[in-house]
């Protein structure tokens, strides 16, 4: 059950998902608070009531400081899979409200799944793809 009483199953078709992302992924971007990483996890937490990037709250505040972190964890995508699996998500699950990673241009990103595919932040506004390389979530 999401902190707003929705109950996310697998057929749950997502529209309440895609009004957090909305308003989640459009506040202006601020490392450690509003990043690529930190809006997915806030959208996350908002509808299952579990952040998975608890553990790097207010551990960074700019660039450098989140680029120590990745390399700290062997990289970008492990340091995402291990961040899912400490907060207990499932990898493979990809319906509204999962996390996953979608490739971008010379690197991956944290997005959110909607009903339409993939929703990432994308200069001041969102962007939706139709794949992710990895995705998680809860059953």
């Amino acid at each position: 059950m999401g902190k707003n009483g929705a109950h996310l199953s697998r057929g749950w078709g997502g529209p309440m998902v895609m009004d957090i992302v909305a308003r989640v992924y459009l506040a202006p971007f601020e490392w450690g608070v509003s990043d690529c990483c930190t809006r997915a996890c806030d959208v996350f937490a908002e509808l299952h009531g579990v952040d998975p990037m608890a553990p790097l709250r207010g551990k960074y505040s700019d660039r450098r400081g989140a680029l120590r972190l990745v390399r700290a964890a062997g990289g970008w995508r492990p340091m995402c899979s291990n961040l899912a699996a400490r907060a207990g998500l499932v990898p493979g699950v990809a319906v509204p409200g999962s996390l996953g990673l979608v490739a971008q241009p010379g690197r991956s990103v944290l997005a959110v799944r909607v009903p339409e595919g993939w929703a990432l932040p994308l200069d001041g506004g969102l962007a939706v793809e139709p794949r992710a390389l990895e995705s998680w979530g809860v059953q």
